[in-house]
């Protein structure tokens, strides 16, 4: 395989369009300067002056405005920086946005602690009036923030060095894709380049075993050089966390980054323990299958993400998967599918691999604008369910948006992933009632297992388990570096496969290939919102019309309800493990499925 192309050499019509933010890179600074000037405005127009009713309602009104403008400028300035990190505006526009971002939080940071200085029943008074009803999601969390915030100088302070105390995210971005580079490898007499981009979308899942070991042998090999360094960057992130954590009151870095999510302790640790004994001997099982199918003598994780099947792979146009999408999502209603005809039209949707692209796929939405989604497109059915993942988020934001005001806090991280995961569900089971022989319907369901549950399930509930480890480490006060997280993903490997695949030489490095560790205690909440996904995706599959009116009621509901109470109004509750172990017979029952099928061809 030759190297990818470059940004320049693709076709212009399967890339996003960000022109439709700013039209140019003078619009965009000049947008930057527009905002400073309101920011600086809006201070010395309210710093020690939030003393009544009114002008605190007129305040948060021009903050609403601030906070709009700053959606479209940290898009615009982020999304060219992860589509080309080679193209030196798009560099630039995302290194302006940590000095945007410590001068807006500096600036502002008096107005949430002055707000704070007032009793508690002037704010109240303003929730409850006409006027101020709008803004009382915001209140009600800063109001809940109260017991964490320290005086207003150390957030001032704190707010001024936003930029500083996060850049370990942004230097992960510049090692992964500008510094770490592969060597090219040999296969069936053939040579190959490799890259990250290469190695995760088609590499790692390649038919042919030799390509597949080959190809992982480069790409830890490439992994490795950097280890220390990786490591040194994303330990320094944890202990800032937990310096955080210890400032604002919390005895853990793990309940400090639970707080913002709403959700306790116990439900975090259950999602995880639940996954790692009972989910892992399904996929164990999956493993079995796999390895049978494909008759090898014994599996590895090197093998695990092959196609299940040897039937000649399903290769679909983008115009094949518009169509699909449309006819899919057409049981919403024409709100929900006019997004997702809008992100084909008004090209929110970057499609093709290049060179220096961010790797995977996401969703990054802006208010009153596009939610603006980057892939990896190669063509296969698996990249079609991540499409309809990504315009969940797309949808979810959208309405969300449509509702409530930008300074409404966006719905918990416990159940971000909910949309996106549900949309998986739907997608696979109106295919799977397509006419179909058994063959097509065992690559469908085995395709839908390694796709939706493999990787929200496995992929990011490893990540979790090893998320964890590190954090109780830090609590710990234990010494960290290459060696020990290395430890930590192997344990956890061996842990949840057991004796039934075999852990490669560089397996153990895998916490380098996700950026989630930089965004709080995201990982487990892939498998929390696959959870409910499951339940309320296979209702609305069905057509069941109170579920379809209760989820988009709920995806229109933003941060205005509490993470359980969002699950409990789609009639999904998460009380307890009920629906989680729901979600694992399900998938048991897919590979009864798969088995069933078999004697059928």
């Amino acid at each position: 395989m030759s190297k990818l192309p470059l940004r320049t050499e693709l076709p212009v019509t399967e890339t996003w369009d960000l022109s439709l933010l700013f039209k140019n890179q003078a619009e965009y600074l000049a947008a930057i300067a527009e905002v400073k000037a309101s920011v600086t405005h809006f201070k010395e127009q309210y710093q020690g002056k939030l003393t009544n009713e009114t002008i605190i309602i007129e305040s948060l009104a021009n903050l609403e405005q601030i906070k709009r403008q700053l959606s479209k400028i940290y898009g615009y300035g982020s999304l060219g920086y992860e589509a080309d990190k080679l193209n030196a505006d798009n560099e630039e526009n995302y290194q302006k946005l940590p000095a945007l971002s410590e001068f807006v939080g500096a600036a502002l940071s008096f107005f949430d602690s002055e707000l704070l200085s007032l009793e508690e029943n002037v704010l109240q008074a303003v929730m409850k009036s006409e006027e101020g009803a709008p803004y009382q999601y915001y209140l009600q969390a800063l109001l809940r923030e109260k017991p964490h915030r320290l005086s207003a100088e150390v957030e001032t302070v704190l707010s001024s060095l936003e930029g500083t105390l996060s850049s370990q995210y942004p230097l992960y971005l510049t090692l992964k894709f500008q510094d770490l580079t592969f060597e090219d490898f040999e296969a069936n007499g053939k040579t190959y380049h490799n890259s990250f981009v290469s190695f995760e979308n088609d590499y790692e899942s390649h038919p042919n075993q030799e390509i597949r070991h080959a190809a992982w042998a480069s790409f830890h090999k490439g992994l490795a050089t950097f280890q220390h360094t990786a490591a040194a960057n994303y330990i320094n992130h944890v202990k800032t966390e937990k310096k955080m954590a210890t400032l604002r009151g919390f005895d853990s870095v793990i309940d400090y980054l639970l707080f913002s999510q709403q959700v306790t302790r116990e439900a975090y640790n259950r999602q995880i323990d639940v996954i790692m004994s009972e989910f892992a001997p399904v996929m164990r099982r999956y493993a079995r299958l796999l390895q049978k199918e494909q008759g090898l003598a014994s599996i590895s994780l090197a093998d695990i993400k092959m196609p299940f099947t040897q039937e000649e792979p399903q290769h679909i146009s983008i115009a094949e998967v518009r169509k699909m999408m449309e006819d899919v999502f057409a049981v919403f209603g024409e709100e929900y599918l006019s997004i997702v005809k809008r992100s084909f039209d008004e090209r929110w949707i970057d499609f093709p691999m290049n060179q220096t692209k961010s790797t995977g796929g996401f969703c990054s939405p802006v208010y009153d604008g596009p939610g603006y989604i980057l892939l990896n497109w190669n063509g296969l059915l698996s990249e079609a369910l991540v499409l309809a993942h990504e315009l969940g988020h797309a949808a979810h934001f959208g309405l969300t948006y449509d509702r409530q005001l930008m300074m409404t806090p966006e719905a918990s991280l416990y159940f971000i992933e909910a949309p996106s995961t549900a949309n998986e569900v739907i997608t696979c089971q109106y295919l799977l009632n397509q006419p179909l022989e058994a063959a097509q319907k065992r690559v469908l369901i085995t395709e839908f297992i390694a796709r939706t549950y493999f990787h929200n399930m496995v992929t990011h509930l490893l990540e979790a388990d090893f998320q964890r480890k590190v954090y109780l480490a830090v609590d710990q006060e234990e010494v960290l570096n290459a060696e020990k997280l290395n430890g930590f993903f192997k344990e956890t490997l061996e842990q949840f496969w057991g004796e039934e695949v075999v852990i490669n030489s560089g397996a153990e490095l895998t916490w380098m290939r996700q950026p989630h560790y930089f965004m709080g205690m995201y990982p487990y909440t892939y498998s929390a919102g696959l959870t409910v996904g499951t339940q309320i995706g296979q209702r609305i599959a069905n057509g069941e019309r109170d579920a379809i009116e209760s989820w988009l009621a709920v995806l229109a509901a933003g941060g205005t309800l509490g993470p359980l109470e969002l699950t409990a109004k789609a009639g999904v509750s998460m009380e307890n493990a009920d629906a989680l172990r729901s979600a694992i017979q399900y998938v048991d029952g897919l590979l009864d499925q798969v088995e069933e099928l078999e004697t059928q061809n």
